[in-house]
């Protein structure tokens, strides 16, 4: 009898360890407005699940640019992120260039790194193509 709740035992912890450890689908991403507000530009994403409250950054990258400053918020389980950007800056920004959201820094080299990093990363996401008619008024 000692021997079968010992064994029932470890197969309830068992389980237990591996439902925990199974990997968590990413959260989805996505552009929700950009919106001009004076002189910069509130470009806003939305996720399925909170954005991370932690001791890294969100970086927006947008083609060869990357942009750090942001506001963060979270309702419902939902997260908010609303990137600031310098109307100068956007009005700069490439037609058709790759747009990635990622939590630190995940590259020193270029778009083709992010591209590979998004498909692999939790931590990082591919928003689309940038368009000037993303911008609403």
């Amino acid at each position: 009898m000692k021997k079968i709740t010992v064994l029932f035992f470890s197969l309830v912890l068992t389980f237990f360890i591996c439902a925990n450890s199974m990997a968590q689908e990413k959260a989805v991403t996505k552009i929700a407005f950009v919106k001009h507000n004076k002189e910069i530009i509130n470009f806003t994403l939305t996720s399925s699940k909170p954005f991370i409250f932690g001791g890294n950054r969100y970086m927006l990258y947008i083609g060869d640019k990357d942009f750090t400053r942001y506001e963060q918020s979270k309702n419902n389980g939902k997260g908010t992120l609303t990137f600031f950007i310098p109307a100068e800056d956007f009005n700069a920004l490439k037609e058709g260039a790759s747009i990635y959201l990622s939590y630190g820094r995940v590259t020193n080299g270029g778009t083709q790194d992010l591209e590979e990093v998004s498909k692999q990363s939790r931590r990082c996401w591919s928003l689309g193509k940038f368009s000037n008619k993303l911008l609403t008024k």
